[in-house]
């Protein structure tokens, strides 16, 4: 795949396109933000292993700098312990995705947005609250901010379907947390499908292919 990396009006991104693209193709987009500490290299990888061929990735980078340790900066969408930021990066997550959009020459069809750990709550709180319409929502080893109602716009029961994930052996983000925020994303009425693994709080093999196939019938069936 091609991979860029973008430094300009709002939040960086990475964007990973084909080796091949064909201009007369519809694409389908997937955001993909990434968890608390990390950056937007740290879900680059996933693109190929998902598909290298009919999609289109953007993975964002988080603005709030963190020094993690031996000289190394990681990033977080907001601060641990203080969700009140949320709207503020929701409104900068949401412009930088709206710049893509608009300068984009590729033919885009469906939209996903998804996220790994922290990515995870903003997925569920900043883009199932977004303007922009997303098919789909992939929550990875997360949960909801149970402090903030989960807001709707364009995005609702009725046309975003969200793929689900948690790790039985997750020490971060214990899996009663991703059970709980299942069951209220189900009492909403979302069509959901939630997978749960005998893996810590981590993206393995097995979670990408059941991502690859709920892709796949999410297509079909939308």
């Amino acid at each position: 795949m091609q991979t860029t990396e973008h430094f300009e009006n709002h939040l960086p991104y990475i964007l990973s396109t084909p080796d091949h693209i064909d201009p007369k193709k519809n694409y389908d987009l997937i955001i993909l933000l990434h968890g608390y500490g990390a950056s937007m290299h740290d879900l680059a990888g996933l693109a190929p292993a998902i598909n290298s061929e009919d999609y289109i990735y953007l993975f964002i980078n988080a603005p709030i700098e963190l020094n993690i340790g031996y000289g190394q900066t990681g990033y977080a969408w907001v601060p641990v312990g203080d969700s009140s930021e949320i709207e503020k990066t929701s409104e900068m997550i949401n412009s930088t995705i709206k710049d893509y959009l608009d300068k984009c020459e590729l033919q885009i069809s469906k939209r996903y947005i998804g996220g790994f750990s922290q990515g995870g709550m903003m997925t569920i709180h900043v883009g199932l609250s977004s303007k922009i319409n997303f098919s789909g929502a992939i929550v990875l080893s997360s949960r909801m901010y149970p402090e903030h109602e989960i807001k709707f716009s364009v995005n609702n029961p009725d046309n975003t379907k969200i793929f689900m994930v948690h790790g039985i052996q997750d020490s971060v983000l214990p899996v009663e947390d991703g059970r709980n925020t299942k069951n209220h994303l189900i009492q909403l009425g979302f069509d959901l499908e939630y997978h749960e693994y005998n893996m810590a709080h981590e993206i393995t093999l097995e979670v990408i292919e059941d991502l690859k196939n709920w892709l796949i019938h999410s297509c079909k069936s939308s």
